[in-house]
């Protein structure tokens, strides 16, 4: 089954370049003798290694064809991104009142947490809003709304959560679960979780699955995409926790608030949505970080509604328009290719900002070709995770002389992408493209996949291991020979 973006949090980039720890490849084998012994045809794996300063092709294979992307696609978001809205760009979630009604409008900020919905509970407290009789609305026109970001992904899995103007806690519940007495019912508790803040979510509710579900698939999305419930699976144990996609984010978000504001003294009657009056009064005002700061975060930590929503924001800012993700996403992608008119982008393609799609092409030149442009943007580059401690050849903790290597990955069925800098030896700044990918094998499981099981098949499992060994030991050569 699709397991893409996710091998747990820790693969998000933890294996963006990490070390695996594998006898099968050594790092002074010639890159065919890697391939090979791996198992990968030859056709399977692309790569480039170009110093940036002289243009000067270093190691290349296949390097004009067309691999999918996966998160590495991510790379080509922020640099827009961070391009067209500023590194000091903000998003803004607002409070308004006319009379006794209150207004939440959202701003697409991708980062918005339940702390500061608290804040804007208290400065509605400080204005006195609120009251017998008023309404309170919310409003989410600014950005499309969707249930998730990709219709081909597992529905259950927090990485293929939905998107909105109002979002909350990167769109994902902790759920927990407990049978208090042999042959009871399961009982459910849903929260939204911020720094020093659980928030219970009694608006998630959870049922039987009317029909049986197969094995590896513990809940059912049973919902709206306005308000959500769950159907679990009478496979489930007596307890246990996970976490789930929040897809009626807007509501969910509107929900949170009104459960803040009663904390303060502030009744609010029930969310509905609406429009912001031209002539309400604006009481509460909260700011995300920084979008340099945002962009660490997700190149880090690889949410995928994040890079939507940061998508959808760059695209707004250079169109003046409030697109649906697949024209932001071309907009994007033109944009893109004006800024680099010496790179052939041919047969390039990505299908939205997040990389969560199979559809998604990209070749190794095209992507040094966006590197070469990040190259340039110090922000952006400053954005780029470092290679993580403990993790391989240049773990600076183990060996102080180390180089430091910077990059995103990208980690779907069948397809593996890494992609960054490194310095040479001589203080050159190398940039490498490395994608692995079984066309084959990935269109057998889109034809075939069943949404509601969320682990990847064993074959599945091996094979994202070999790539990450292949691409690990790829960049081990670079580093050891340049």
């Amino acid at each position: 089954m699709a397991w893409d973006c996710l091998l747990g949090l820790a693969l998000v980039f933890g294996l963006a370049f990490a070390s695996v720890r594998a006898n099968s490849a050594q790092p002074d084998s010639s890159p065919a003798q890697l391939i090979a012994k791996l198992g990968f045809a030859p056709s399977d794996v692309g790569f480039l290694l170009v110093d940036l300063a002289s243009g000067k092709v270093l190691e290349e294979k296949s390097a004009d064809q067309l691999f999918m992307p996966a998160s590495v696609a991510k790379l080509a978001t922020a640099y827009a991104a961070e391009q067209n809205l500023g590194a000091d760009f903000r998003f803004s979630t607002l409070l308004f009142r006319r009379g006794a009604n209150v207004y939440l409008e959202g701003g697409g900020d991708p980062v918005l947490t339940a702390n500061d919905l608290q804040r804007l509970a208290a400065e509605l407290r400080a204005a006195k809003a609120g009251g017998v009789g008023g309404r309170f609305f919310y409003s989410d026109v600014s950005l499309p709304a969707l249930p998730e970001v990709s219709d081909s992904q597992p529905v259950a899995t927090p990485y293929n959560a939905g998107l909105s103007a109002l979002n909350l806690d990167f769109n994902r519940i902790e759920v927990t679960w407990l049978r208090p007495r042999k042959g009871g019912e399961l009982i459910f508790q849903a929260r939204t979780i911020a720094d020093g803040l659980i928030l219970p979510s009694d608006w998630i509710t959870f049922a039987p699955a009317v029909d049986a579900l197969p094995p590896g698939a513990p809940f059912l999305y049973a919902g709206n995409g306005i308000l959500d419930r769950w159907q679990y699976s009478a496979l489930l144990p007596d307890s246990g926790d996970t976490f789930l996609p929040v897809r009626g984010t807007s509501l969910h978000t509107a929900l949170a608030f009104r459960q803040l504001a009663l904390a303060v003294g502030v009744a609010l009657a029930a969310p509905e949505p609406g429009h912001v009056p031209g002539n309400a009064l604006a009481i509460g005002h909260v700011e995300s970080p920084p979008l340099s700061e945002i962009l660490s975060g997700l190149l880090r930590y690889s949410n995928n509604a994040e890079a939507e929503l940061i998508g959808l924001a760059a695209s707004r800012k250079l169109t003046g328009q409030s697109l649906s993700l697949a024209d932001s996403s071309k907009a994007l992608t033109l944009w893109l290719e004006h800024q680099s008119p010496g790179t052939d982008w041919r047969g390039f393609h990505l299908e939205n900002h997040s990389g969560l799609s199979a559809k998604s092409r990209l070749s190794p030149r095209q992507m040094i070709g966006l590197l070469t442009l990040i190259a340039g943007d110090p922000a952006l580059m400053a954005a780029l995770p470092p290679r993580e401690d403990g993790v391989g050849i240049a773990s600076p903790a183990k060996n102080p002389e180390a180089r430091p290597v910077i990059g995103k990955s990208g980690t779907m069925d069948y397809s593996r992408g890494l992609a960054g800098f490194f310095p040479a030896r001589d203080g050159r700044l190398l940039a490498f493209a490395i994608f692995i990918f079984d066309p084959t094998r990935r269109a057998q499981l889109d034809a075939t996949m069943d949404r509601r099981v969320l682990e990847p098949s064993p074959a599945a499992l091996n094979w994202i291991r070999r790539a990450v060994t292949l691409d690990d030991a790829l960049l081990k050569s670079w580093l050891a020979k340049f």
